[in-house]
């Protein structure tokens, strides 16, 4: 009899795991793909993770986790957190090892690991949704054609960066300027396209534009020492992921030379002046809207519109004019959203997340929730903006 039980026993063990498995397989998994950390990334990982504990996605514990860049099998959600750490082979690992997991969705920064993510699995019959942040090139890399033009797997944020405001702040700086240097990587599109831009929009204000590309960071000695014999005056950097940021910044003290950088983050970081989009963690803020929309089905991804933002904002660096012997002009002070000195703001913005706005604002879920799905149905691509798209992308391969 006892031995007839603990049969009994072991069949039913035996059935039972199964659906422990089925239980576990309906929660969804979502894997975390990084090109690698920076202040950018930082601030709309921080939005994702806010919004996901909100929602009650993730608790305490998890969040704690997550922020320690660890994987997590949680309550109602799993994550895989992948950081290729600027490693394109590592970047192709970690997207194979979210496959293998079965990741539900892709949640992707920069534009690096969306376009290598996008190119992993654009020929799947059902690929894993793909939901980017922090990514100012999807239209150029082929991940989309535009908001509403795009693969129905694919949605995300996207920083819109304009040169017309950018190039401008080295004129500010100096308005008898005549040369500006400029550094690239041909191996990066979006730095490609953003140099000729940046020339195309110095030629406009009678300022030259010389410019270097790079493909490692020992590049960097010469690509500086040959602006500086160019008669460059000042190194403007375009939207550009490199790790050779602390070695530039050296050159440049060396040479004399304030440079401009295309994020007014990296102001943070050290660069003279940094101009560009201002509003990462609004971006990851809706990024994590989008992800939620699709887990809690209030969205279809197809339908959803990539969400674009071109907020414009700089700022300044004193420490390194200091070190650059660089007298900075009053008009970039007056203007700046934040100035660094003595490697603080008085603004109350930090080196890890150097934005102003940097959490949710208060209100109840239901409130939440209600002003979320209202900004997501303002996502919603008709038949009619796809129409209008398609015109304006016709008319411009003319």
């Amino acid at each position: 009899m006892i031995m007839k039980t603990l049969l009994w026993l072991a069949v039913i063990s035996l059935l039972a795991t199964p659906a422990s498995f089925a239980q576990d397989d309906d929660k969804p998994t979502v894997a975390w793909l990084k090109w690698g950390d920076s202040s950018n990334v930082a601030l709309a990982e921080k939005a994702i993770l806010d919004m996901l504990q909100v929602y009650g996605f993730i608790n305490e514990d998890e969040r704690a986790l997550l922020d320690d860049e660890r994987s997590i099998e949680g309550e109602r959600i799993n994550i895989i957190y992948g950081d290729s750490l600027f490693d394109r082979i590592e970047a192709n690992a970690i997207i194979d090892e979210a496959l293998d997991k079965d990741a539900d969705v892709f949640v992707t920064f920069t534009t690096q690991m969306t376009q290598i993510a996008y190119y992993a699995i654009r020929e799947f019959i059902d690929p894993p949704k793909l939901i980017f942040t922090v990514t100012s090139g999807p239209y150029i890399t082929g991940v989309a054609q535009s908001s509403c033009i795009k693969p129905d797997f694919v949605t995300g944020t996207v920083p819109v960066t304009n040169y017309e405001d950018i190039v401008p702040l080295l004129l500010m700086q100096d308005p008898d300027m005549k040369v500006a240097g400029a550094i690239y990587s041909p191996q990066q599109r979006a730095s490609e396209v953003g140099v000729a831009r940046i020339a195309e929009i110095g030629e406009s204000l009678g300022l030259s534009v010389v410019a270097e590309s790079i493909i490692v960071t020992p590049d960097l000695y010469q690509a500086v020492e040959n602006l500086a014999n160019q008669g460059a005056e000042a190194i403007i950097i375009p939207i550009f992921t490199f790790q050779g940021f602390g070695l530039l910044l050296s050159l440049t003290h060396d040479y004399g030379l304030p440079v401009v950088f295309s994020a007014p983050q990296n102001a943070y970081r050290g660069g003279t002046i940094g101009g560009g989009f201002f509003g990462l963690y609004k971006q990851g803020v809706i990024a994590a809207n989008m992800l939620i929309g699709h887990l809690n089905g209030d969205i279809d991804i197809a339908d959803t519109a990539i969400y674009e933002s071109d907020d414009f904002a700089f700022a300044v660096n004193l420490d390194a004019a200091d070190l650059q012997d660089v007298e900075i002009s009053q008009a970039l002070l007056d203007g700046a959203a934040y100035i660094v000195e003595d490697g603080e703001t008085a603004q109350g913005v930090t080196r890890q997340y150097p934005e102003v706005e940097i959490s949710l604002p208060e209100m109840s879920l239901d409130e939440r929730r209600a002003a979320d799905l209202e900004f997501l149905a303002g996502l919603a691509c008709t038949e009619d903006i796809i129409a209008e798209q398609q015109a304006a992308l016709d008319a411009a391969a003319e």
